[in-house]
């Protein structure tokens, strides 16, 4: 009886379906006869006066197919299937729920518009057929918007129709069933076989073994996944046990260690410190007086250097192996950005057409032509509107290009190639190159080489916001500068304040001079080429050249001919002369201290050392216009602007705006003597490829400074930044007090404190032999003491006539040599040091007039 009650619902429900089925069915076959007798000249919006309806549904049926078109094209074919499949559906009983496959259907939909839209420019026969109902796009909206503006530009047409035939594959499948799809194909199986269908019971075998195979699975599944799982735990597990037995060990370790020092101090404190005896002076170096040049350059100034043979220019084996990082030619993309371009321009009312494209490492150029009568300023204002549109990070407008009557915007690639330093070097450009002082930049944006010529230039400011690219290309210029030219060829001065950026560079025999880290000395070595200015053009004019290239170039003359008399020439002249490059890395810190005194040094040699071979390389990461001055910048026409935080910035560079909108990491604008703006990308090189270079240059040459010079600079007293939490006992808190009776204090307080008082001499001689320089406040920071100490050390140095009389307010002048105040530290008084040096010395002055040299050079104005 529940059976029956059961199973009348059932009846009643499919009786049901059955009744709405036929009742729908004809109105399924709707879609499909609007679609069969549409005519496009019926519909208003693409026919006025529309023509009467010839529709089989009426205006209604004209309605549905121009709107399914404009919405899906040729896949609106699918609705009216789609009815009937559901109409038949119906009929045969089956429940019609809107839920998971008619979402699929519709996913559905839109794949067949995508695939349609596709398949519109590859087969002839749509397009007819698009022309005959009226329609642009096989796709319709959808299919346009999604395949022609969003996957085609990213994927091609071949990606993209593949991912869309995928989906609609898992559409069908989904809209199906998959059990349903499995029962089609095997009843198909079964029909093409003509097999009988097997009896109830072997069907309940099959499905019993089925059910068990996967049960057996799924267990053997989850085996495998608890056995994963334990197996992760365990290796965790050792993990931590390892990390913790490490821990223990590096902890007796340094308990060990801890242990050793306190039990060496321990000792050193009961055994009395000893002074470590050093080997007696060989006799040719104890007969030697000291020189400043000597003790600037190293203690150990007498030994003879290493011949190393002639020197040898670094290879490119020096570098690191060339990698292929060529652009990706992105020719779809590229037309899609100048058609977006083009787009905009128009949106805007700017009548324009693309002339040219041209993709480079970094960025793309299109160059843009406008119509007649149109300005150029109408353009340039729109570059936030253009950035936007073409969904660019930066973006430049040149308006218009030099020489072409058109507009340029540059525009950054999706993904920049990268530019090595070793793939310049072996270009043609860099190897054909005939400039005395070439100069390795990089890849302008239309992908060629970047070299120029400092000897031409003649100066060069390079200047850009912190981190963009501006140590890189210093160190690319001194490397290409360093790896073509001897130093016979090319000197170089380097002025580093934060002392870290030339140090791979000390040890070179180019530089003039050690680099230089102070700025007191900077004011000196400007003065000092101001002065070897003038000297080599007295000396072309002696010889009758007009500059360095006629000078190192001239014909070789016997004397008689080339000095008819004594005002023309002298015996030494020499037969070339090296450029002088001066590369200064912060110039703000320099002109922050010392503005007033190298401002004119600067200035003179812009405008007079390009003759004399003598270039600057100016370099500020602060491009102010205090700093970069207008009287510097009037003779430097070489200008290279990094990334810039606001145009006003660049305009001090670069008298022009553009470096603000580069997009950093070596992007940069180089304007040449011709004022001309190139935009570039520099070369990268690694600091193990400048170690390279150097090492290579340090074992096949000696370091060789100009003595003279080198001595006069090493005599300029550097700016000392005295500790103001230092000691001072001049403090009246810090004097001990004294007792009534410190005239009865113990003997052995006395001898503590000459003790003390003749370690502190010692160790006051030792800091002399080590820094060469003595004075109140170096002895504060060098031994610990306050200023009474250290002045009282000073007095019994002077006299004992170990160190000059104070004169102004430099360090004291050191009147013995080392080997003297060697003697001295190992017992001996000043008075023998200097009777014994003075007994065994032969030709050499006595020491009132080495003293009296002493003090006559250390007061000598440096001008």
């Amino acid at each position: 009886m529940s059976e029956s009650n059961s199973s009348s619902p059932d009846i009643t429900q499919n009786s049901g379906n059955n009744f709405i089925g036929w009742i729908l069915f004809p109105l399924a076959l709707f879609p499909l006869a609007a679609l069969l007798s549409y005519d496009w000249r019926a519909v208003e919006a693409l026919n006025l006066p529309p023509e009467p309806s010839s529709n089989w549904i009426g205006p209604l049926g004209d309605a549905f197919a121009y709107y399914g078109y404009l919405a899906f094209g040729l896949a609106v074919w699918m609705v009216p299937v789609a009815c009937v499949v559901w109409g038949i559906c119906l009929v045969a009983g089956r429940r019609m729920r809107p839920g998971r496959r008619e979402a699929w259907f519709a996913v559905f939909l839109v794949a067949c518009a995508s695939l349609m839209q596709t398949a519109q420019s590859h087969a002839a026969g749509i397009e007819a057929l698009l022309e005959r109902i009226n329609v642009q796009n096989a796709g319709g909206a959808i299919g346009y918007l999604l395949m022609t503006r969003c996957l085609s530009p990213m994927l091609s047409d071949v990606g993209s129709s593949v991912l869309v035939t995928m989906v609609l594959a898992i559409s069908i499948v989904a809209a199906i069933g998959v059990h349903n799809l499995i029962s089609f194909f095997r009843t198909l199986a079964r029909w093409a076989l003509k097999r009988d269908a097997p009896g109830d019971e072997d069907d309940a075998a099959r499905e019993d073994e089925k059910a068990a195979e996967l049960q057996r699975a799924r267990e053997a599944k989850e085996a495998a996944k608890r056995e994963k799982e334990a197996e992760k735990e365990r290796l965790r597990r050792e993990r931590e046990e390892a990390k913790e037995r490490a821990r223990l060990e590096r902890e007796e370790e340094r308990l060990r260690v801890q242990q050793a020092r306190e039990a060496a101090k321990a000792a050193a404190a009961a055994q009395p410190q000893a002074i470590p005896q050093q080997p007696p002076p060989p006799p040719q170096t104890a007969a030697k007086t000291s020189s400043p040049s000597a003790s600037t350059q190293s203690p150990s100034g007498d030994e003879p250097k290493q011949d190393k043979g002639p020197y040898i220019l670094p290879g490119v084996d020096l570098l690191k192996p060339l990698s292929k990082s060529t652009v990706s030619r992105d020719d779809a993309g590229v037309a899609e950005t100048a058609r977006r371009l083009i787009d905009t321009l128009k949106l805007f009312g700017i009548d324009a057409s693309l002339a040219d494209s041209v993709q480079g490492p970094v960025v793309t150029k299109y160059e843009i032509e406008l119509a007649p009568g149109t300005r150029y300023s109408s353009v340039t204002s729109l570059s936030d509107n253009l950035m936007g549109a073409m969904h660019a990070k930066s973006l430049r407008i040149e308006a218009p290009i030099p020489g072409k009557d058109r507009v340029g915007i540059e525009v950054p690639n999706r993904k920049p190639a990268g530019i090595s330093f070793r793939e310049i070097f072996e270009s043609p450009a860099w190897k054909n190159s005939k400039a005395e002082l070439p100069l390795l930049f990089g890849k302008d944006a239309a992908g060629n080489e970047l070299v120029a010529d400092l000897a031409t230039m003649p100066h060069m400011l390079v200047a850009g916001a912190t981190g963009q690219g501006k140590s890189v290309c210093l160190n690319s210029l001194i490397n290409g500068l360093l790896m073509t030219r001897t130093p016979e060829q090319l000197k170089l001065i380097m002025v580093d304040p934060k002392s870290v950026e030339f140090t791979p560079y000390a040890a070179i025999p180019h530089l003039l001079v050690p680099v230089i880290t102070d700025n007191r000395k900077v004011v000196f070595a400007l003065h000092w080429a101001v002065a070897e200015m003038e000297k080599r053009l007295k000396l072309f004019a002696r010889c009758k050249v007009r500059n360095i290239y006629d000078f190192n170039h001239r014909k070789v003359m016997t004397q008689p001919d080339m000095f008819s008399n004594a005002s023309e020439g002298t015996d030494d002249t020499p037969r070339t002369v090296p450029y002088i490059v001066i590369i200064i890395d912060e110039v703000a810190d320099l002109m922050s201290t010392s503005a007033k005194e190298v401002t004119p040094d600067i200035s003179r040699l812009t405008a007079k050392a390009r003759a004399a071979g003598i270039h600057l390389i100016l370099a500020t990461q602060r491009p102010d216009a205090k700093v970069i001055t207008g009287t510097i910048k009037a003779n430097i026409p070489g200008r290279v602007a990094f990334k810039t935080s606001q145009s006003i910035d660049s305009r001090t560079i670069l008298d022009d705006t553009g470096a603000e909108n580069l997009i950093g990491r070596g992007d940069m604008l180089f304007k040449s003597k011709d004022g001309i703006l190139i935009r570039a990308q520099g070369a990268w090189i690694s600091d193990e490829e400048i170690q390279n270079i150097t090492g290579f240059i340090e074992a096949h040459a000696n370091t060789e400074f100009d003595e003279k010079f080198a001595t006069k600079l090493g005599r300029v007293k550097e700016a000392v930044i005295e500790d103001p939490f230092a000691a001072n006992e001049d403090d009246p808190d810090n004097q001990p007090q004294e007792s009534d009776n410190a005239a009865g204090a113990e003997p052995s307080r006395a001898q503590a404190r000459a003790a003390e008082n003749a370690d502190l001499y010692v160790k006051a001689i030792e800091v002399i032999i080590n820094t060469n320089r003595a004075s109140v406040s170096h002895f504060q920071r060098k031994l610990g003491i306050g200023y009474n100490h250290a002045a009282k050390l000073c007095d019994r140095l002077e006299s004992e006539g170990v160190i000059a009389p104070q004169s102004g307010a430099g360090p004291r002048t050191i009147l013995l040599d080392q080997n003297q105040l060697l003697q001295i530290m190992h017992g001996g008084s000043a008075a023998e040091s200097i009777a014994e040096s003075t007994d065994g010395a032969s030709g050499i002055d006595d020491s009132q007039t080495q003293g009296t040299e002493t003090n006559e050079i250390a007061n000598e104005e440096i001008i």
